[in-house]
């Protein structure tokens, strides 16, 4: 084996960048400051730290995609070159989930890994992603505190495991669920390429030392009272298991319960196609909107749609469509009202302002049912809705050039997501309004779940059903304080209120002057007196 000296050459105006760079990565910043959302940026007082180095180390990692390479996701440092660990662990991801989500996931993890450089505590304490499990968590624990301004309690779990309990707090922008869940797949995948060298720091050391306790338990009980090992859940013989979770994170989510938007208003599609119209919305917009409106579907999945999906219904009202977690595959189906697929058709053929005008090969629908008959599988690579440019348009693009502009324009609020949640409300309030027994009931409901493609069905319905019996009673109590409120008034008018005393005799109380006060109405009392 030869050693030797290599020379690279290396202009002098670089040279002079690298050492000032080098020297930055020594310096430790004074203090920081919080953005709006909850991240963090550094925050240098008057130091003799340049404006343009300052403006430099900004950003110290950067996710960047790059599709023509053998890494379609790389993790860059300011250096320019990639960091090894989070760019196998970017590349490694898109195997089990899709570009958002990956996309999500890195998003979390590179705040966190530009934080921790740039945090005093962490800093000092020489807190890095690489370092023990002791040194990550308190990492983790520093940027949920600070970072995410989160709540964290460390106390002991039901099986006395000793865990840091975390609180979301309202107002940050730091996804946590996700932040933890990819942390810990980070650090399965370092351990299992022998890049990290010590146990995943997100996993409780004790955990399946308890699980395993806590099995053998349970099965000397059935042993002891029964004279046998505990036979399988799914042979009915014994009782099932009491629902104990048995987590093996150290990091605990908690008072975490995602909520639905409830929105129960019958008009709100028809203020939202009136605002569209105001502000300019052309075939294509009503065709999305009017989707998301009449199917449930989320923005990505309408946005995802292709020639090969309106063919399921030979270009009627019906679309083959991908679901959340689903990888691309279509496992779900999207109706629509035969206005609106009469709405997809003129679209579709419009070669003045519709996909037509737009689409390089001027397809038309003819040509589609040609396709289907010669060439199905060419179907799959055509987009139903493109941009002015002819390219696939994204759910991003419309989000932010077409819905919010003419929404805040109408003075309306709203998220194109409301649009399945008004959706869900409306099919409920429907389904429960229409069935005549429990049996019905329970049917529809059934058919509801299937059709929106819910992982957790029943949980997920039984979310809506709670904020909507929760509504339907403080309707019901508006009507019982209003029926209150006549009485009171009709007694006042009477002289009084009538109560028996504990001898049985009648008293009268004057309860009119009172009343009126609690109510913020005792000025119209001393006007009348």
């Amino acid at each position: 084996m030869i050693v030797g000296v290599i020379y690279v050459s290396i202009p002098y105006s670089h040279l002079l960048a690298i050492i000032n760079l080098l020297s930055l990565r020594r310096a430790v910043f004074p203090a920081v400051r919080k953005e709006p959302g909850g991240r963090l940026e550094q925050s240098w007082k008057q130091s003799s730290i340049p404006v343009q180095e300052r403006r430099r180390m900004a950003s110290h990692y950067k996710l960047v995609l790059a599709p023509k390479s053998q890494y379609r996701y790389m993790v860059v440092r300011s250096t320019g070159l990639p960091d090894i660990p989070l760019t196998r662990f970017a590349n490694e991801l898109p195997r089990s989930l899709s570009g958002e989500s990956v996309r999500a996931y890195m998003r979390e993890v590179v705040a966190l890994a530009n934080w921790a450089l740039m945090d005093q505590v962490a800093i000092a304490n020489e807190w890095t992603l690489h370092g023990p499990p002791a040194s990550v968590r308190n990492l983790i624990r520093e940027y949920l505190c600070v970072g995410a301004r989160c709540k964290i309690t460390i106390r002991p779990d039901t099986l006395g495991l000793t865990v840091a309990h975390v609180e979301k707090a309202g107002d940050t922008r730091v996804n946590v669920r996700t932040l933890l869940a990819a942390l810990k797949r980070f650090y399965e995948l370092l351990i299992s390429q022998s890049l990290y060298p010590h146990q995943n720091p997100l996993i409780h050391q004790d955990a399946e030392q308890m699980a395993a306790q806590v099995q053998s338990l349970y099965q000397q009980a059935i042993r002891s009272a029964e004279g046998r090992y505990p036979m399988p859940p799914q042979s009915g013989v014994d009782r099932p298991a009491p629902n104990l979770r048995l987590s093996a994170n150290y990091f605990r989510c908690i008072r975490d319960k995602w909520i639905p938007e409830t929105i129960d208003d019958p008009d709100f599609p028809h203020l939202v196609y009136a605002a569209g119209k105001q502000y300019g919305w052309g075939l294509r917009e009503l065709c999305v909107v009017r989707t998301l409106f009449e199917s449930g579907a989320r923005i990505s999945e309408v946005f995802g749609l292709t020639a090969a999906d309106w063919s399921h219904s030979h270009f009627n009202n019906i679309f083959s469509a991908p679901n959340k977690g689903s990888h691309g595959r279509r496992t779900k189906l999207l109706l629509v009202a035969p206005p609106t697929a009469k709405l997809y058709r003129k679209y579709f053929n419009d070669a003045t302002t519709g996909r037509n005008a737009r689409d390089p090969e001027k397809l038309t629908l003819g040509q589609l049912e040609s396709l289907l008959r010669s060439d199905p599988t060419r179907l799959a690579s055509i987009p139903l809705f493109l941009t002015s440019r002819g390219k696939a348009m994204s759910a991003q693009l419309f989000r932010d050039y077409y819905w919010k502009p003419a929404l805040q324009a109408a003075g309306i609020d709203a998220d194109p997501h409301l649009a399945r949640h008004w959706f869900v409300t409306n099919a409920m309030r429907n389904i429960e309004g229409s069935c005549k027994n429990e049996v019905e009931l329970l049917r529809r409901k059934a058919e509801l779940i299937q059709y929106m493609a819910w992982r957790s069905g029943e949980q997920t319905l039984a979310t809506y059903e709670h904020l909507q019996r929760r509504a339907r009673f403080f309707e019901h109590l508006q009507h019982i304080h209003r029926a209150m409120k006549r009485r009171e008034s009709s007694s006042n008018r009477k002289g009084g209120l009538t109560l028996l005393t504990s001898t049985g005799d009648k008293k009268t109380m004057a309860a009119g002057r009172d009343l009126a006060f609690l109510l913020g109405e005792d000025h119209e009392i001393s006007k009348g007196a």
